[in-house]
């Protein structure tokens, strides 16, 4: 639920895009170029996943997770998974119960956002550069795999570094992922009248070669 994130996998493959070799009508700009044979992999202590919960309809609070790992192959293959134990909401207790009642990470540890893309279409951004892009990606989560659209920004900001965040969150529904049941057992040992079932969820993930 809050973690669709949105996530993008998709994004991360039209980010290493971004940062394709040089067109070969141009010279390469000196300590530009990027091999276009190697792997990229995401630099877990520079990104970040966030999504919102809003309970009792006005409170609302955002959380993370501490522990990802990801990687786009030259082919535009993109995977990141995120370990489900390192939800981080600020509250230790909360942090167990959304674990055990919510997500279910003895039975389901980890949540995989998958994208293929050609990385051949941005081979010409430099060091600087910023776009705004469309993907579409894979969620896979407690069980079920759903498609989300995510709008994102896409910048390089190194010779062989890349940064993917959202332009706009993604909404994602406890619904999609069949954790109804999840919420609604936070919702009474909470003793809250409501959690919102939808969930905005931002990323900034950053990617090196």
């Amino acid at each position: 639920m809050t973690i669709r994130l949105s996530i993008l996998a998709g994004a991360c493959a039209l980010a290493l895009t971004a940062c394709g070799a040089p067109s070969s009508t141009e010279a390469p700009v000196p300590g530009s170029s990027i091999d276009a044979s190697a792997d990229w992999h995401l630099v877990s202590e520079e990104s970040r996943l966030t999504f919102v919960s809003t309970k009792a309809d006005e409170l609302a609070e955002i959380h993370t997770f501490k522990t990802m790992t990801g990687s786009v192959t030259p082919e535009g293959a993109a995977t990141i998974e995120i370990a489900l134990d390192s939800v981080d909401t600020a509250i230790e207790l909360r942090d167990e119960r959304m674990r055990a009642m919510l997500f279910e990470t003895e039975t389901h540890p980890t949540l995989t956002i998958t994208s293929e893309t050609a990385l051949d279409a941005f081979s010409e951004m430099e060091e600087g550069d910023r776009r705004r892009i469309e993907a579409d990606i894979t969620v896979g989560l407690h069980g079920a795999e759903n498609a989300y659209f995510a709008d994102l920004f896409v910048t390089r900001v190194g010779a062989d570094k890349v940064l993917v965040e959202s332009a706009s969150p993604v909404l994602v529904h406890a619904a999609d992922f069949e954790l109804d049941a999840g919420l609604e057992a936070l919702r009474e040992v909470a003793a809250l009248p409501s959690i919102s079932p939808a969930v905005p969820v931002s990323v900034s993930f950053v990617f090196e070669q």
